[in-house]
């Protein structure tokens, strides 16, 4: 997040926050979504993206309270919103990955693991060690789908 950035949008007729005040209050959204206060950390995110559309990050924390909410739906298309923003971010990737998992979509939870992993080609980024595990799971479940599905041999 850039912090020389002005917002234009503000809501319930507040003054524009500055940079360092939309950080200060992205912090307070990262804080109580650490918390486990899902819904107040979203009220915080949706506030901040409405202020800064462009930043991905508040995309990406969006996402993250959806998904944390159970709301999938609404989670893939924060993480997808972010991925435009910043496709260099694997945050969004392994979180999106996540949701396509509670969904039962794991061939694309995989693709997103996978990709999150080539993001990070010399391993030091912990999500990716995360979705590194969570491609191998995602594989070996759509693996057991699809043996699950297949019509037993009978000759």
């Amino acid at each position: 997040m850039t912090t020389e950035s002005k917002a234009t949008v503000s809501n319930d007729n507040e003054k524009p926050l500055s940079g360092p005040e939309m950080l200060e209050r992205a912090t307070e959204g990262f804080n109580l979504f650490q918390d486990g206060h899902f819904s107040e950390s979203l009220a915080i995110f949706e506030k901040l993206s409405a202020m800064d559309s462009s930043e991905a990050y508040f995309q990406t924390a969006l996402g993250a309270c959806h998904l944390a909410l159970e709301d999938l739906d609404a989670a893939v298309a924060c993480f997808n919103r972010a991925i435009e923003l910043d496709p260099t971010d694997i945050t969004p990737f392994v979180n999106r990955g996540e949701a396509f998992l509670r969904q039962g979509r794991t061939m694309e939870a995989a693709r997103d693991f996978q990709h999150a992993v080539s993001l990070d080609p010399e391993d030091k980024d912990p999500l990716s060690r995360r979705a590194r595990m969570l491609a191998a799971a995602a594989l070996e479940s759509s693996d057991e789908a699809s043996e699950a599905e297949a019509p037993e041999d009978r000759s």
